[in-house]
């Protein structure tokens, strides 16, 4: 049972991280400070509320559309974070909880954003590469 518990939070952090990286995933190929501005609508470039900001049920809840301007939101958003939220659960069944943990995941979570930017735009941005290679 702590076990449980224990993969639940797990889980939710991961796919707290799985929401940062695809902040990650559209700004850094296209150059953008990925702390500032906030997040926004990319059609309306209207600032999202709080609450449009939880992985996965925010585009559940929304039904994949924006809250201000009812434009598609690409599936890819829920599909990272939960992505993300399975590969920590999965990195904690197999290491524990131990200092292991979080430099592995975020081995994987750089990994995983390098992939996916290459999936997207058909190029790696220099300075992700060189910080895998780090």
């Amino acid at each position: 049972m702590e076990d449980l518990v224990f993969a639940i939070i797990v889980f939710i952090f991961g796919i707290m991280i799985g929401s940062f990286l695809n902040v990650v995933i559209y700004r850094i190929p296209k150059g953008e400070n990925i702390a500032f501005p906030a997040s926004h609508c990319q059609s309306c470039l209207t600032p999202l509320k709080w609450y449009h900001n939880i992985p996965i049920f925010s585009w559940l809840f929304l039904k994949g559309k924006c809250g201000f301007c009812d434009e598609k939101i690409s599936i890819q958003y829920p599909i990272v974070e939960l992505i993300t939220g399975l590969i920590a659960v999965a990195l904690f069944y197999k290491l524990g909880l131990n200092w292991q943990l979080p430099i592995v995941f975020i081995v994987f979570s750089l990994l995983f954003a390098l992939v996916m930017i290459d999936f997207k735009y058909m190029a790696v941005p220099d300075n992700l590469n060189y910080l895998a290679l780090a």
